[in-house]
């Protein structure tokens, strides 16, 4: 791991530069009496991603008039760039009092991509008497780039897919704040592109838990980092109020025949206990049709959650976890030429996933076909809970019918500031410094009041590629 030398950006209230100090802080002085605003370090993970941290210090000594930190913002990438939500960990938090001189200060880290290139940091501080001071701190970073697989080896285990946690990605979203809490993510890659985009994204916005707001978006990518909402698109596909009314979820994105595109995703009603499957299609990424349906059950016969379909030999075949009561368990559907309700199967049957993790249940899903593997992240939970302590376990079957588990999550469950919670993953093979593995997006929480929910994107090495899970 690597470390920027330590450089020092202040600016006073008025927004005039007061001390640009690279090294020795001694070299020149904050007048004592403001705040000081200060970038530490930027450290390089294994995933590519760089923390960031800044240190906030008070000088002033009148008790009568201590400070508290107002607003904490972040801005990563060109000048031009908009303000975005910071997500420090550690003390450095909004509505937080600063220390009185001598006692310390407040310290946070923030992770942002390894290709970051810039980061500013935007403090407003204020003192009880209502006195306010505006702080700017800013950054140029060199590139981060991933471990290699050689450099990894020392922390894998033979025989298991493995690979470090990953680096956060913005995800735009039609919720308010636009970007950032998101989840569910579905990636498809198509090589050569489609309408402009080699990745294109389906994702549930999620901020603070709040299920007003977690209904399918659609984002695109020429790179898997950098994500956008294609231009004349409007999110979301569907809206729905929200508990305690009906509610979204669980996005899936395909590839289907007719060079088409298929959103899938889950709505519950309450009113009526019953749980759809629903679907819409689009040739050019920027314009869905109507939502249609695909499946639908009653709340006490059946809940799949989180459905994974695939396009395979001209029909379309769905697994989802079903969650009518516990242990959880994954059914598989075999459906027609077209997703609509009709086609399908009308009883599901079972799929073995060998033996979970000790008190632990399925809860997400996403399976891929790659050659005549099929391959997939199962998530889990906690026995009879909603996703806690979820990991993210790799999973492997020459039929749909049949997986074995790693039984091992293949990410670290907890990543400082950012997750202590594994949720959805979405994964396709690839290769990485020349050596097989998996391109992954995942999404993670962090459990704060309210939570805080991200995507992360990183990639895993290990066994061979459909080998040992």
């Amino acid at each position: 791991m690597s470390s920027t030398s330590r450089q020092w950006l202040v600016v006073a209230a008025s927004g005039v530069l007061s001390a640009l100090m690279v090294g020795l802080p001694s070299q020149a002085e904050p007048r004592r009496a403001e705040p000081v605003l200060e970038y530490a370090s930027a450290t390089c993970g294994a995933a590519g991603d760089r923390e960031v941290e800044f240190i906030l210090t008070d000088a002033h000594g009148d008790p009568a008039q201590r400070s508290t930190l107002a607003d904490i913002e972040i801005r990563v990438g060109a000048g031009s760039s908009p303000w975005q939500e910071a997500d420090f960990a550690g003390t450095l938090r909004t509505g937080t009092a600063l220390p009185a001189p001598g006692e310390g200060s407040l310290v946070g880290s923030a992770y942002v991509p390894g290709d970051a290139g810039h980061v500013a940091v935007k403090a407003v501080v204020e003192r009880a008497d209502g006195e306010q001071f505006v702080l700017n701190g800013s950054t140029d970073l060199s590139v981060c780039e991933p471990l290699e697989p050689e450099q990894l080896a020392e922390l894998e285990q033979p025989g298991r897919v493995w690979g470090p946690y990953g680096g956060k990605r913005t995800i735009p979203t039609h919720a308010s704040p636009s970007g950032g809490q998101t989840t569910h993510p579905s990636v498809v890659k198509v090589p050569g592109g489609w309408n402009g985009y080699t990745y294109w994204m389906a994702h549930t916005p999620y901020p603070g838990s709040n299920s007003a707001w977690e209904d399918p978006n659609i984002a695109a990518s020429n790179d898997g980092v950098n994500w956008v909402v294609p231009a004349g698109l409007s999110n979301p596909i569907e809206d729905q109020p929200g508990l305690p009314g009906p509610y979204n979820s669980d996005t899936d994105l395909q590839m289907g025949p007719g060079n088409t595109m298929y959103v899938f995703w889950r709505t519950v009603i309450p009113d009526l206990a019953q749980e759809r499957i629903k679907y819409s299609t689009s040739t050019d990424g920027v314009n869905w049709s109507a939502p249609a349906e695909a499946v639908r059950s009653s709340m006490s016969v059946r809940r799949p959650l989180s459905p994974a379909f695939l396009y395979e030999n001209g029909r379309w075949v769905m697994w989802a976890v079903d969650i009518v009561r516990s242990p959880n368990r994954i059914i598989y559907y075999v459906g027609g030429a077209t997703p609509a309700k009709a086609n399908w199967t009308t009883t599901p049957v079972y799929a073995n996933l060998g033996a979970m993790q000790s008190g632990k249940e399925p809860w997400h899903l996403s399976i891929v076909k790659d050659g005549s593997a099929y391959i997939g992240l199962l998530n889990d939970t906690v026995l009879g809970s909603t996703g806690r302590d979820g990991d993210l376990l790799f999973i492997t079957g020459s039929t749909p019918l049949s997986f074995t588990n790693a039984q091992m999550s293949v990410v670290p469950r907890t990543k400082p500031g950012q997750h202590d919670h594994l949720y959805r993953a979405t994964m396709y093979a690839d290769t990485e410094f020349g050596k097989p593995g998996y391109r992954v997006w995942y999404s993670a929480r962090i459990a704060l009041n309210p939570d805080v929910w991200n995507v992360q994107q990183t990639f895993l090495h290990g066994a061979e590629v459909h080998g040992s899970p």
